[in-house]
């Protein structure tokens, strides 16, 4: 009876929503479109995040619609727009929406920093590197 009812508490569990914030610079500008996430996790001394190629380089997109799409397809639907304007520059940011179960569905389908292993293996040659260089 006891095994009955801890299966019907974890069906029970209802879906909750998670946010995030994708900024998109130079969206005017000739070449591609620079874009940071900011899922609310604090990651390697950054609150913001890229998004990865599996070969460990960071996603090219042409517009920011490609964004939105390519976020959309990954779950994420568009709640909101706005403009900043920092000096000279327009960051755009959509605020993003996705339902999950658990907190480990929200970078779903997305490559981030510590998800690629070639990217990994660099900082840590690189650190590695520096530790044997400040021994001297």
């Amino acid at each position: 009876m006891v095994l009955m009812t801890v299966m019907v508490s974890a069906q029970d569990k209802k879906p909750y929503p998670v946010y995030c914030n994708v900024m998109g610079y130079n969206f005017w500008g000739v070449g591609k479109v620079k874009v940071q996430l900011d899922m609310g996790r604090f990651t390697r001394g950054k609150g913001f995040e890229s998004i990865y190629e599996p070969d460990g380089k960071k996603k090219k997109f042409h517009t920011m619609m490609s964004v939105l799409n390519y976020m959309a397809e990954r779950g994420w639907k568009c709640i909101g727009t706005y403009f900043i304007t920092v000096g000279k520059s327009n960051v755009i940011h959509y605020l993003l929406e996705k339902y999950v179960n658990d907190p480990e569905e929200m970078k779903e389908g997305l490559i981030l920093k510590e998800d690629s292993e070639e990217l990994y293996l660099k900082e840590k040659e690189e650190y590695e590197k520096n530790r044997r260089d400040d021994a001297y």
